[in-house]
This record gives structure tokens, C-alpha cells and sequence, in this order.
């Protein structure tokens, strides 16, 4: 049974006074007004959600196709009135898991912001908090919602690159102790993880340029300087994945290096163990041949020297691996 559609609705009224569950005939009432910031939440969207956003904001169709859907690549549109803003947030998982991401749509007006997404998305409502702590901050209009909602978005990645920071970390103490199959595995894991969170963030750059431009094409009313941090901090982001990358490749190399090294000792320890058996082989199968005579055959002590001198030649064999540190 596919998820139902919810929508949330909350209103800001003169930067003072919030007011949650505005009824959608009266969303027009609150949007006449320039000093008013409205909110809309709708998760899991349906058609008719989509026709709803269509006749209650004007929104393009085109602008609300493929909305909440799968990860796509961040970006921003400017339409006529609003901003189409596409970005993604980490959802919570395991030390073990791949990450796990979910598509944001945002519409972003002169006095409004709608958000789009499906499944439960914390960090919405880790945005939605923020907002409605702002203080004097709501008085600086839509600005301060979308760097709310902007801020928590970022910040969802944080857990989700130290979780795999931590688990490098561990991967290069334990390369010399666990079966380098287990290592490999994990590590590959890791890069796909690594690419993927580069791959939904790296764009973020360009749809904060489009934000933070002279002529931003919503009013942000000082805002700006909160969006510069929110950039800032996915650049610093971006670094560390970038180092993590570094950290991965590198142990990704141990790894395999380590392997190599196993198996070269594994290669000289068969080999000594060849050379004793060839040396074993050879002087008893000599002795099992259809000799007429055979040296020392008639000696009480022929058998006892050719079975120590045998022994001997065995053991000089592997003593001469240890010297060569065969293994």
C-alpha cells in the first residue's frame, strides 16, 4: 500500500506570531501579504497535492514533474514568481549501510516555501524547528525559512560521512588481522557511499551561487550572510569527502598490498615444502627401483643412514627457507 499524502501548513504572521494548520482556503489570505512567510509540507504527494499547488501557487506543471522521487542531481530553476530548488538529504542508518538518500523539492516565492518529498525526511522537521526558534531572525522574511531548511538539509550529511570516516579508521587498524575479502568488500562499499554524497552535494555549489548573486531572485533581507555559511559548510563538506576518498583509495591499496604479501608467503612456503618433498621422492624412489644391487642394500645400518641422510637433506632444505625468510 503506497504511503498517504500529509500536508503540514504554517504561517508566520508580520515576522511575530506562527501559526500551524492554516486551512488552504485561507492560503491566499496569507500570502496577499508581503510580511507574511508561509510554509507548506507535503509529503508524499499525489495528484491531487500536485493540482492543489498548481491552482493555489501558480506552479508550472512541468516544475512539479518527477518531484519526489528518486536522488536527482541538486539544481535550481528560476520560473516566473518562484525558484524550483532540488536538493537531497541523508537519511538516519547503520555503521554498515550504504547511504541512504532521499530527494527534496523546494518552491521557493517571495513570501513562501513548499516542500516536497516522500517518506519521513528528519531533517524537514530538524529545519522546521530551527525556524520556529528563530527569534528575530522571522522577521527577516522567507530568507530565514530557506536558510533553515537549507542548513538542516547540510547538516543530515554530517552523521553519515563520520560514520563512514569511523569506519575507515577501523578498516586500516584491522587490515593486518581480518581476511582481506571482508576489507575489499567493505571498502568498495564505502567508495559507492563516498560517491554518492559527492554526487548530491558537489551541484549544491551552483544553487547557492544562484542564491547568494547581487540580484538574488527572491528578497533574503540579510539573510545572505546565513546562506554564505550554509555554502561555506558544503564546501568544507565536500573536502572531507574528498580526503575520505583519499583515505579509501589508500587502504584499498593496503589491502590489496597486504594480500599480495600472503600470497607471496604462501607461494615460498609450498615451495620449501616441494623441495623437501622432491628431495624425499627422489631418494626413495631411487631405492624402489628394479635394481640388481642397491648401495648399502646388504648393510644391517643401510636403511637407518639412507633414512637420516634423507632427513637430513630435508632438514637442511628448510633451514636454508628460514635463512632466506621464505616465510
Amino acid at each position: 500500500m503506497p504511503d498517504q499524502p500529509r500536508v503540514r501548513t504554517m504561517a508566520c504572521v508580520g515576522g511575530i506570531s506562527l501559526e500551524r494548520g492554516v486551512p488552504l482556503e485561507d492560503l491566499q489570505e496569507y500570502l496577499h501579504d508581503a510580511e507574511n512567510v508561509l510554509w507548506m509540507d507535503v509529503q508524499n504527494p499525489g495528484p491531487d497535492e500536485r493540482a492543489m499547488l498548481v491552482e493555489e501557487f501558480g506552479f508550472h506543471p512541468l516544475a512539479l514533474e518527477g518531484t519526489a522521487q528518486e536522488p536527482r542531481r541538486p539544481k535550481v530553476e528560476e520560473y516566473k514568481g518562484y525558484l524550483a530548488l532540488i536538493a537531497c538529504s541523508a537519511l538516519p542508518g547503520e555503521a554498515d549501510d550504504d547511504a541512504t538518500l532521499a530527494a527534496v523539492d523546494l518552491f521557493i516565492g517571495r513570501n513562501f516555501v513548499v516542500t516536497l518529498y516522500r517518506g519521513p525526511v528528519p531533517a524537514i522537521d530538524d529545519g522546521l524547528a530551527r525556524w520556529t526558534r528563530g527569534g528575530q531572525t522571522l522577521r527577516e522574511g522567507v530568507g530565514a525559512l530557506i536558510y533553515a531548511l537549507l542548513d538542516a538539509l547540510v547538516d543530515s550529511f554530517v552523521p553519515a560521512i563520520d560514520r563512514v570516516e569511523d569506519e575507515i579508521n577501523e578498516i586500516e587498524i584491522a587490515v593486518f588481522t581480518r581476511p582481506p575479502e571482508e576489507s575489499l568488500r567493505r571498502l568498495l562499499r564505502l567508495k559507492r557511499s563516498l560517491m554518492a554524497l559527492r554526487r548530491v552535494l558537489y551541484p549544491l555549489r551552483e544553487v547557492f551561487s544562484v542564491l547568494l548573486r547581487p540580484d538574488p531572485p527572491v528578497p533574503l533581507r540579510g539573510t545572505d550572510i546565513y546562506l554564505r555559511k550554509v555554502s561555506d559548510h558544503v564546501l568544507r563538506i565536500l573536502d572531507v569527502l574528498d580526503t575520505e576518498r583519499e583515505m579509501v583509495a589508500g587502504a584499498l591499496e593496503a589491502t590489496l598490498t597486504v594480500s599480495s604479501n600472503r600470497l607471496n608467503n604462501t607461494m615460498k612456503t609450498l615451495a620449501v615444502i616441494t623441495v623437501a618433498m622432491a628431495v624425499v621422492g627422489s631418494v626413495f624412489g631411487a631405492y624402489g627401483m628394479n635394481f640388481e644391487a642397491i648401495p648399502l642394500e646388504d648393510a644391517a645400518w643401510g636403511f637407518w643412514a639412507v633414512a637420516v641422510g634423507t632427513i637430513g637433506l630435508v632438514g637442511l632444505a628448510v633451514l636454508l627457507g628460514s635463512w632466506r625468510r621464505w616465510w
